[in-house]
């Protein structure tokens, strides 16, 4: 299983975004209620939140998959993953410095901000290291 991913370290950080896209997509699917209130959303975002881990709970099982089958030729799986951490990192940072930080009772925290950025940082690593891997 580590061969087919290059090795111990593309493994690793493969297991790590697998694990981060569990994390996510658990609180907001099946604890949504506190994760909104976590950060003070509101009730109105419920809708919003699910659909959110809609999106990265397919990401996990995609990547739970592509675990026990193999990356090869996963390039536009690693791609999609990189891309949408780099747009969840710039507008997080836009979100959780802009106006709506300062709505009563938001409590924003860096963590819109820096959990993309840290995915973006596995997913670039994956894409440098396992590029022969990826595009198959």
């Amino acid at each position: 299983m580590v061969e087919s991913f290059g090795g111990s370290l593309n493994f690793i950080v493969w297991t790590v975004l697998l694990i981060g896209a569990l994390y996510y997509s658990y609180r907001c699917l099946f604890q949504t209620k506190a994760f909104v209130d976590q950060y003070g959303f509101g009730d109105s975002a419920i809708f919003m939140t699910r659909f959110a881990g809609t999106q990265v709970g397919a990401s996990a099982i995609i990547s739970l998959a592509l675990l026990f089958v193999g990356p090869q030729g996963a390039w536009a799986f690693v791609a999609w993953g990189w891309t949408q951490s780099l747009l969840a990192s710039i507008f997080g940072y836009q979100t959780v410095n802009g106006e709506w930080a300062n709505v009563e009772g938001v409590k924003a925290t860096a963590e819109g901000y820096i959990a993309p950025i840290v995915f973006l940082i596995l997913n670039s690593l994956l894409l440098l290291n396992m590029g022969d891997i990826l595009y198959g």
